[in-house]
Order: C-alpha cells, then sequence, then structure tokens
C-alpha cells in the first residue's frame, strides 16, 4: 500500500518516542531504521531512541523532494514517493545488453517495487556490499557513520539545532497528557521559546539570571514574533505563566531542587496583572437572531443545512465543535433535550451534561425539528450526524452504508453564521450565541434557583461564570437602564411586595404598612406619566 508520509503532520515542537512514531506513521520498527539511516536523526545518541517533532517534518520534506540528487545506494520509490535503501535480501540485477545493470529491489517503507540503473561502477559496488551484508547506505560517503539500525550503539552526529533538553520535554508530555492538545502546544511553545533564548542550554543549567532576561526581554518585545515583534499584554502573561508551571514542575523532579526558584524569576510586573477594561463582545438578542434566522435561504439543501445549524446554535447553546460533532441519537424531540456527551463530542474539556432547550427559542426550535424529518426522510439514522458533509447526505440511501461521520472542522458554522449575518449590523460569531442566550437567561430567571438552572444548561459549572463572562452589557443598554433609573425609581423586593399586597387589597386601611405602600404606588404612577 503506496503512502505518502509528508501527508502526515507531526507537532513540531514535540518529542516523540520510538514508540510514538511507529504509531503516528504506522510503520513497524525496522522501517524506523531505515529512516534513521536514510538520515533521519534522533535528537541524541542515548537510548531509547526519541525524535523531535520538527526533525520528522523535514527528513520526509526532504526526502521525498525531486530536485534533490539521489544519494549513492539510495533508490527511488514511485508509490510512496520515499528516498530509500532498501534491504539487501530484496535485491536483485538485470543485465541489459547495452552492459547497463538494472537493481531491483523492495520499498522497506510500502512494500512496493523499485529499481535502479547502474552503470558498471555502482554494480561492483552493490555486489560488494551483498558480499559483505552491511548497508546500502554505507555507499554513500556522507552517511557512511550515520547508524543504520534503532538498537546499535554507534554515536549519531545530531543536527546543530538539536535540543539537549528532549528527553526532559517527553517526561513532561507524559505527565501533561491530561490535559487539552490545545494546552499541551501552547505550554510547548512558551518553552520552546524560553529554550531558544537562552541558547539551547540544559535545563538543569538555567539559573536565576536567565529567567529574569528573559522576563525583561519579553516585556521589551525583544523576543517578539508578532507584527512589529512586541507580543501582546495576554501573550505575555501565558508565556510567563505557562514558563512558571513547567518550571515548578521540574523543580520537584530529583536532580532539579535548585530550580525552584525560577518560577519566582518570571513573575511579571504588577501592570501586566491588572485586568484591562472589558471588550464588549457583540451579539444579537434573541428577537433580532429570530429576524436573521427568517431571512436565512431554504432553497437547496446546503442553505437548510446552514439554517438548521444557526437555529441548533440558539436551541441549546452548544459551541461550534459540539455542534458539528453531534449525531441524531444525541436529541431527544420528545424531551427537548441534546446529550452533550463529553466522550463522543469535541467538547470543551470533555464535560458531559444534559441540555434543555432554551425557552424563547420556539422559531430555533421548528427550524431544526423541520431539519430532522428531512434527513430521516432521507434516510438518516440515530448513528448518522445530525449536520454531515453534502457529498455523505448523497450515500443516505445506500444499503449497508456505514454511519455518516461528523465533519472534521466548525467550517459549515462559521459559513452559517456568515450567511446569517448578511442583513445585520455587525457580524456575529457562533460563539455570541451563548452571550446572547445569557442575557436572555438574566431578563427572564425570576430568583437565584432558576439561574442556577440557566447556568447548568450552559455546561458551566458556577452561576460566576455564566454572569461574568456572557451577557456583557452594552454601553447603549446600560444608557437606557441608567435613563429608565431617573424616570422610574427602582424599587427593591420588599417595596415590590408590599405594593403587591396594595393592588391585592390584602393590606389593612389606615395602618403604616398601607399608607407606605399607597405612597410608593403614587410615587410610581407619576413617574410613568411623566414618560
Amino acid at each position: 500500500m503506496s503512502r505518502n508520509y509528508t501527508h502526515i503532520r507531526p507537532k513540531l515542537d514535540r518529542v516523540y518516542s520510538v514508540e510514538q512514531v511507529v504509531s503516528l506513521y504506522g510503520i513497524c520498527r525496522n522501517t524506523l531504521g531505515n529512516w534513521i539511516a536514510s538520515g533521519l536523526l534522533p535528537s541524541d545518541a542515548n537510548q531509547p531512541r526519541i525524535f523531535r517533532g520538527a526533525e520528522l517534518a523535514r527528513f520526509h520534506q526532504e526526502r521525498a523532494g525531486i530536485k534533490t540528487p539521489l544519494r549513492r545506494g539510495q533508490f527511488k520509490c514511485m508509490s510512496c514517493k520515499a528516498r530509500v535503501f532498501p534491504d539487501l535480501s530484496t535485491l536483485r540485477f538485470l543485465d541489459a545488453k547495452t552492459g547497463t545493470a538494472q537493481a531491483l529491489a523492495t520499498c522497506p517503507d510500502c512494500g512496493g517495487g523499485i529499481s535502479k540503473l547502474l552503470n558498471e561502477t555502482d554494480r561492483d559496488a552493490f555486489e560488494n556490499i551483498l558480499k559483505s551484508n552491511t548497508s546500502l547506505a554505507a555507499l554513500d560517503e556522507g552517511n557512511a557513520d550515520t547508524q543504520a539500525g534503532i538498537g546499535q550503539s554507534a554515536p549519531i552526529v545530531p543536527p546543530p539545532s538539536a535540543s539537549p533538553n528532549d528527553r526532559l520535554i517527553l517526561e513532561w508530555q507524559n505527565w501533561a497528557a491530561r490535559y487539552d492538545e490545545k494546552t499541551i502546544a501552547a505550554h510547548l511553545r512558551a518553552i520552546r521559546q524560553f529554550e531558544s533564548y537562552c541558547g539551547l542550554k540544559p535545563f538543569a543549567d538555567v539559573n536565576t539570571g536567565d529567567a529574569a532576561a528573559w522576563r525583561d526581554a519579553v516585556i521589551a518585545g525583544e523576543t517578539g514574533t508578532g507584527k512589529g515583534g512586541a507580543l501582546s499584554r495576554s501573550t505575555i502573561q501565558h508565556q510567563a505563566s505557562h514558563l512558571r508551571a513547567f518550571f515548578t514542575w521540574l523543580s520537584k523532579r530529583p536532580g532539579y531542587r535548585s530550580l525552584n526558584a525560577i518560577p519566582d524569576y518570571l513573575e511579571l510586573p504588577r501592570r501586566f496583572t491588572q485586568k484591562a477594561l472589558p471588550k464588549l463582545k457583540g451579539y444579537a438578542e434573541i428577537e433580532e437572531a429570530e429576524h436573521l434566522l427568517a431571512a436565512m435561504p431554504s432553497l437547496t439543501l446546503k442553505d437548510r443545512r446552514a439554517k438548521a445549524i444557526f437555529a441548533c446554535a440558539y436551541v441549546c447553546g452548544l459551541r461550534a465543535n459540539a455542534l458539528v460533532t453531534l449525531r441524531l441519537r444525541h436529541v431527544d424531540m420528545e424531551k427537548r433535550q441534546v446529550h452533550h456527551d463529553g466522550t463522543e463530542l469535541r467538547a470543551k474539556n470533555g464535560k458531559s451534561f444534559v441540555v434543555n432547550w432554551f425557552p424563547r427559542t420556539e422559531a430555533f426550535q421548528t427550524v431544526l425539528l423541520t431539519w430532522l424529518a428531512e434527513i430521516k426522510q432521507i434516510g438518516l439514522g440515530p448513528e448518522d450526524a445530525l449536520f454531515p458533509e453534502l457529498a455523505d447526505l448523497k450515500r443516505a440511501t445506500e444499503p449497508d452504508r456505514p454511519p455518516l461521520r461528523p465533519m472534521q472542522s466548525a467550517r459549515a458554522v462559521t459559513e452559517a453564521f456568515d450567511l446569517a449575518s448578511k442583513r445585520a449590523t455587525e457580524p456575529y460569531s457562533p460563539h455570541s450565541v451563548r452571550h446572547t442566550l445569557a442575557q436572555l437567561g438574566d431578563r427572564i430567571c425570576r430568583n437565584s434557583e432558576e439561574r442556577k438552572a440557566w447556568s447548568l444548561n450552559l455546561g458551566h459549572s458556577s452561576e460566576e461564570i455564566t454572569w461574568t463572562y456572557y451577557g456583557k452589557v452594552s454601553d447603549a443598554r446600560r444608557g437606557e437602564i441608567f435613563e429608565l433609573f431617573e424616570r422610574v425609581q427602582p424599587s427593591s423586593s420588599s417595596e415590590m411586595e408590599l405594593m403587591l399586597a396594595y393592588h391585592e387589597h390584602s393590606l389593612n386601611l389606615g395602618t403604616p404598612e398601607f399608607e407606605q405602600a399607597e405612597k410608593l404606588v403614587e410615587q410610581r404612577r407619576k413617574a410613568f406619566r411623566k414618560k
């Protein structure tokens, strides 16, 4: 089976063990040994071998290049496009009448047939290699000292930029495996940036002066990678936080106790911890979102899918990645619920909870139910994706087909919101829905118990998260509220109860409570007459 390994993208900052490389590329250990013989450089000469992701990417890009001449003894496989040194046991020769010989062998990567034309000198060299039973890699002078297998102890010359810290970083990766992939990647970027700033110094030799110098440099923008070189305040905060966490972990390991002061020197000045004024995120109020939904086209299947995606977001408030990974069995139409299964959906933090369809979203629910009826009529079942690729929908009627898989990215969700926002005053993102629902909850929840239930329905562990980060009050709305304060004096809950009792005639005439209630009611009447 042919494979082009350049299509596999290792994470450049990561460190991979032999087992992880074998699993990543779907190869055997002998193939990895052949790659080492062909120029793949492990991070160091120690056992077991480890490999930097950037080196794996470089190796496969280089060996797949068409402009670089083949090394002596190397074959080009036309099936998997790799440059390989075949196993001697598969090597044989075909002699031509012109005196030119052709070497035939088997690709050690994909098992395909490979061939190479040989002149008399190369033919003699190949036969000598066969007699000595060494390796064709030895024919290349630049590779003569390179180790041909995984288990041998001959030293490998590391590349100039090889890191002496890769084994430590691999240990940290194993420890941090409980975190989300994006979190690990962010930490590794900070660790590698610090390592590069220190000139690839072993972490064991890092001192407080290095930490303080990095802190001052990154604040001054000298190590920045963004436009103009300077990093944003948020990026600096995150990088410093990631490094403090890493060195805190490292200082607890045997032999690294002397690093326990490093995190203190990575602390940023107080101004970096001061919260800036919050940026208000644009979101549509629920009534505006209904108008946007009604204006969306429904002529084609793609249009109807986009409209259903937009509607589903408001019905259950799920994030974009969770939306596109829903299957039909996750939606309970009778109970008006969506099962947010963190083990199956691409969900933030892997949370699992049941979402009740939000009230005041009846127009959105109608669109979602119409979509469910349509795809069921097409032939979709419980295991099929709720929003599959359009090409997959065409296979819905095939007998004994596998379940239609969810989309691999949230691109369709973004496109649905772009389509809906064409008639809006500003573009709305999929995440803006959660702000809309939080603001809706703030309007209709009447007590703390209802607010708690609303927060849990958004997947938040506490009310503070919902009301702190979502449903921001815009400057315009804040102005309207304070204008109302000026016209109508706000009433406390006890005053509201007193006025209610007055209107229900449950207060005795002439009592202090009756007089206070009458005064409050009259004040409100006068205030509303001025409106």
